[in-house]
């Protein structure tokens, strides 16, 4: 896994998969059924033809079962090593000898991959390609220690996650103190921020934006001492503490937000609030769909009777009301974060540019990052705090809505829904990652709900 990555490539695509193929009658499998499973992958993978005896421990990725007919030990085998499987046939299509092992291997509580056509093959070797590549990968929340019942409880539940994460998904969650890099970036030489701050106005940002010479250099500071935790971890996301841990810290100063641009711009995966959750979900929205995608607040307001005022001041209760039933009504709900589009990333946005916004009138004097983004389908994903479950929602973003009279959500991104009150329902917090849908449904669902066993909500 690469510490510090272009934006192409945030998550390599993993090692090389190792292919067992088991066959129901014969003495090996034909020549034409490991043709048929080698067109299924890659050049640098692996086919190996393998008794039912050398299937546990072997390290395979994916049993495929060939000449398959009626019932026979090979579910058991199958189910018993823990690997996904799938039947094949020559022309890569369901065969009706096929239904008996389907069958059993799911009685069995066994991994089946669907394999009824061809591209429900490659989606379900892409899904075993995704698990691949997430396995190993380590990923940094930036947390407060200080000894309130509050960080106390967030800490706890921070360890009960990030074991699930390990267990269930094969990736770490590191926790750092925030302090930690508020040392680091005290440290930080001037020379060395200046000169980060030179890149950002050549490649990342279009200018110091609303912010002063003091409060940047101070931000790239930061960004140094982010990027340092970063390489010594081998993190290839992070998600600070920005509130808690800096803001409303024992030391406040800057806050991290204006980092993230930069970051999202290097290649890493981004999100505010120390949300590990929504974290995870971005790196695993990506390894399926090679999509980054951005962290999300998600309301059920700010719409049309928002739109029409002269300042935010003037939003009422009744006018919340009215927003509200017309989320429920046509089916829609409102993206902001903050002022700002978050921590989008830039295959997200339409500018070239990130901006630098002030946070008023929430938080004068701090900064975050600012860009609009891009309309089209889109692919909302959250992980609950057990790694037992994961909401999937698909929808359209198809309008936007600027203004700095709107004072905090003065950017403001729709998405249409297949049924608001329905995903209101079944929402599992107010933070999302939320990507380019790639249409590729089929293996980001095996990944999440055959190969990791999650629930759907």
């Amino acid at each position: 896994m690469s510490r510090c990555v272009s934006d192409k490539a945030v998550m390599r695509a993993g090692d090389p998969i190792r292919a067992a193929v088991m066959y129901g009658w014969g003495d090996r499998p034909g020549d034409e059924y490991l043709a048929a499973v080698r067109d299924c992958l890659a050049p640098g993978d692996s086919v190996e033809p393998v008794d039912p005896e050398r299937l546990a421990g072997g390290g395979f990725d994916v049993a495929f079962v060939t000449q398959m007919c009626g019932y026979s030990l090979l579910p058991k085998a199958i189910a018993a090593a823990g690997l996904p499987a799938m039947c094949l046939e020559p022309h890569r299509g369901f065969h009706a000898y096929h239904t008996a092992f389907n069958a059993e291997l799911r009685s069995l509580g066994g991994m089946l991959l669907p394999a009824m056509l061809p591209e429900e093959l490659e989606a379900s070797v892409r899904a075993v390609r995704a698990r691949r590549a997430l396995r190993g990968i380590k990923l940094l929340v930036l947390e407060p220690t200080t000894k309130t019942k509050e960080s106390e409880r967030r800490r706890a539940q921070l360890s009960v996650f990030g074991k699930g994460c390990l267990e269930r998904l094969g990736v770490e969650v590191v926790v750092r103190d925030t302090t930690e890099a508020q040392r680091r970036a005290d440290a930080c030489a001037d020379a060395a921020a200046d000169a980060e701050l030179a890149r950002w106005y050549a490649e990342v940002f279009e200018g110091p934006g609303e912010m002063g010479p003091d409060y940047m250099r101070k931000a790239a500071k930061l960004y140094l001492a982010e990027k340092e935790l970063l390489a010594e971890t081998q993190a290839v996301g992070i998600a600070p503490q920005d509130i808690g841990g800096f803001l409303q810290g024992p030391k406040p100063g800057p806050m991290p937000n204006v980092t993230y641009g930069p970051l999202a711009f290097d290649g890493y995966f981004v999100c505010e609030e120390a949300d590990a959750e929504s974290l995870v979900s971005q790196a695993i929205l990506y390894a399926a769909s090679g999509r980054r995608s951005t962290m999300g607040n998600i309301y059920y307001a700010y719409r049309d009777q928002f739109g029409a005022l002269a300042s935010y001041k003037d939003y009422t209760q009744e006018l919340t009301l009215a927003d509200c039933r017309q989320c429920f009504a046509d089916n829609h709900i409102t993206i902001s974060h903050f002022s700002t589009a978050g921590v989008i990333p830039p295959g997200m946005m339409v500018e070239k540019r990130y901006r630098v916004r002030e946070t008023i009138p929430a938080w004068p004097g701090q900064a975050m990052i600012w860009a609009t983004p891009k309309l089209g389908p889109v692919v909302m994903a959250r992980l609950d705090d057990q790694v037992t479950r994961l909401h999937l929602e698909y929808g359209e973003a198809d309008g936007t809505g600027f203004g700095d009279q709107y004072g905090w959500y003065r950017g403001r991104w729709f998405i249409r829904m297949r049924d608001t009150r329905d995903f209101a329902t079944k929402c599992l917090h107010h933070h999302y990652a939320i990507a380019s849908d790639s249409g590729d449904h089929l293996c980001l669902e095996t990944l999440l709900y055959t190969l990791f066993r999650l629930e759907r909500v």
